[in-house]
């Protein structure tokens, strides 16, 4: 196993995973053996960390040993030259997480930019923020004696529905404005909770920052939430909080 991404001198971006291994035969045994196993499938592993080890007992002695591993693997950067001949270029890939905001200047402000230092690649994620009218059905509780729930269920599907379409509809009308740059962008609607959005996306791809645009201070619910640094807190890449002037 090489050494830590954290020793190499140039700069690259890595994603970690945590694989569980077993063998019969001894701890070690099982930590190649998970290394062989993710290398069948991913390119550049990097370096791998046992982070817990213990083993199943029978009858008073040994059967599996078992190892948790922390594996890091450098993220494929590389995209064709737009120009015939042209060494591959290496992109910096931002996610952008948005709702509201995108109805003004600041996100695409933010895309232009980072397009103008370099190759960029972005992902724009819009939670589903919940209105005041979901917010006040959700805190229908019921009553913990009876169990008798006020929740207007019907409601509440119907308020969550109208908070994705008001999201849908700001996001449509922000890939529109920024037609220049429709090759280097995707999307999605992401869940009510931002945390829970980000968290979801953060698992399944990779960045080298991400961008919060929120409302004013003082009026930001994702603020008063301290949004920004509960991300900052669970993921190890740049985290840039960018609001409207006041």
């Amino acid at each position: 196993m090489s050494s830590s991404p954290e020793s190499q001198t140039t700069e690259h971006t890595y994603k970690v995973i945590r694989l569980v291994a077993t063998s019969s035969v001894s701890w070690e045994d099982a930590a190649q053996r998970a290394v062989n196993e993710a290398c069948k499938t991913i390119k550049n592993l990097d370096h791998a960390r046992v982070m817990e080890m213990d083993t199943l007992l029978r009858d008073g002695g040994v059967v599996r040993y078992r190892v948790k591993l922390e594996m890091a693997f450098q993220i494929d950067r590389a995209r064709p030259s737009e120009v015939a001949g042209e060494p591959d270029v290496q992109v910096k890939r931002y996610l952008i997480v948005a709702n509201e905001t995108l109805a003004g200047d600041l996100v695409p402000a933010l895309v232009a930019q980072r397009v103008a230092a370099g190759p960029s690649e972005f992902h724009i994620l819009v939670p589903a923020s919940p209105s005041r009218d979901t917010q006040r059905l959700r805190a229908l509780v019921g009553d913990p004696i009876s169990g008798y729930s006020s929740v207007d269920l019907v409601g509440l599907q119907e308020a969550q529905a109208q908070d994705r379409q008001r999201a849908a509809q700001r996001l449509e009308t922000f890939i529109d404005r920024l037609s220049d740059y429709h090759p280097v962008i995707t999307s999605e609607i992401g869940r009510p909770d931002p945390f829970a959005a980000i968290t979801q996306v953060m698992g399944r791809s990779s960045f080298d920052e991400i961008i919060i645009s929120t409302g004013q201070p003082g009026v930001s619910r994702w603020l008063k939430l301290d949004l920004p640094s509960r991300v900052q807190r669970a993921f190890p890449i740049p985290v840039v909080v960018v609001h409207p002037p006041t």
